[in-house]
């Protein structure tokens, strides 16, 4: 042996040797089709070198020792930690999710994330995963989906995940809770109008730029909310037009009907709607600024002013639903000063067995009808509404 090693023995794969501390090692020496191995074996006993042997056999390319196949699986762990997670959200971004969804997704990863820190994920077996979410009281099923979408990238863009691997795959989307079907879904005009007048940022005395910071973060939840309330819009599609992705025409001769607001419907669609001078305000701050407010800060600051009230937290997600209510219950339409016709009367005219009909040939129209409910928001912190031509010159 030019290593300096001594055989001490033979056992049925090989030979052996003793190690510095004593111990036998274990060398299995075989010829398989030509091609001769020599593999030193992670076996403490004659036993163990024989199962080693059998494995071996079994693929003698594909063998690995035992501190091979750790080694091997270490270097391929899958982890649910920051970077991967950073690349999953870059995904959704590019895929065209929005920002607000991207975010919730990222605050239940990173739940995850903490739960299973340095564990291969791999390794996580289902019952590991119904421990944890039994630890979770809420948002049990938006947490599911995430980590669910999150293992399907793993899978089918990394490649790093099998389906073997990934316990996901048996892990079930619990079903939402029926609450809105318990509770009342929508509020009352007053109470929009209350929590509007609470929603307030003068609470110092002395205003500093900070100070004066807070305020017009304060304003803008109340134009979400005034643009929630006034249109029923989605709060996706208002995040979307302070974004500068809807477009914002001033009519040449604005009567009620101010403007209107031109974006993508969550259908796909182009959708016009039709604005009053308040509403038309509160969406000219919302892209003068950028971006929506945060969720965060809107329950934030809704939440202080519930309490201030003494009222339950209102869901902005719900105002659609009271806009549509009120509607049907008091609301008025209010047209265009140039004139037109209801829909249904158009309908009926040109024979069309339903109205849905005729909106989809002419859903374009410049100028829609504008649903106008006896809805007052009022603030003594609101920016005075300027004259609707001054608005356009700027």
């Amino acid at each position: 042996m030019g290593s300096g090693k001594v055989w001490t023995g033979k056992w049925q794969g090989g030979r052996t040797f003793t190690a510095k501390d004593g111990r036998p090692v274990y060398v299995l020496r075989k010829m398989v089709a030509g091609k001769t191995y020599t593999v030193h074996l992670d076996a403490r006993s004659e036993t163990e070198a024989e199962a080693e042997l059998a494995l071996f056999m079994r693929d003698p390319e594909g063998y690995r020792t035992k501190g091979e196949a750790q080694k091997l699986k270490q270097e391929s762990a899958v982890y649910l930690d920051a970077p991967t997670v950073g690349r999953y959200l870059d995904f959704m971004r590019r895929a065209g999710t929005t920002p607000r969804y991207v975010s919730s997704v990222g605050f239940y990863l990173a739940a995850w994330a903490e739960a299973f820190s340095g564990r291969d994920w791999r390794t996580v077996t289902l019952q590991d995963l119904l421990r944890e979410l039994n630890r979770q009281a809420t948002a049990r099923k938006n947490r599911v989906t995430a980590l669910k979408a999150f293992c399907a990238w793993l899978r089918e863009e990394e490649g790093t995940l099998t389906v073997a691997e990934d316990a996901t795959i048996s892990l079930k989307v619990p079903v939402s809770r029926p609450e809105k079907s318990v509770r009342e879904k929508g509020y009352s005009i007053e109470t929009i109008e209350r929590l509007y007048r609470a929603i307030t940022g003068w609470e110092f005395t002395n205003f500093d730029r900070e100070d004066m910071r807070r305020v017009t973060d304060v304003q803008c939840v109340r134009d979400v909310l005034c643009l929630h309330a006034k249109t029923g819009m989605h709060g996706t599609e208002i995040e979307r037009l302070a974004q500068g992705e809807g477009k914002i025409t001033i009519l040449k001769e604005p009567g009620e009907i101010a403007a209107t607001l031109r974006f993508v419907h969550k259908s796909g669609r182009v959708h016009v709607q039709s604005i009053d001078r308040q509403a038309l305000a509160a969406a000219q701050r919302l892209q003068a600024r950028g971006a929506a407010p945060v969720d965060s800060h809107i329950r934030r600051v809704v939440r202080r002013a519930c309490k201030a009230l003494g009222m339950e937290l209102v869901r902005f997600g719900e105002l659609r639903h009271s806009f549509v209510t009120w509607a049907s219950e008091c609301g008025q339409e209010v047209r265009p000063k140039s004139g037109g016709l209801p829909l249904a009367a158009i309908a009926a005219v040109v024979g069309h067995t339903s109205p849905a009909t005729t909106k989809r040939f002419y859903e374009n129209v410049a100028v829609p009808p504008m649903i106008k409910v006896p809805l007052r928001l009022e603030h003594p912190e609101d920016p005075a509404v300027l004259p609707i031509k001054a608005a356009a010159a700027s």
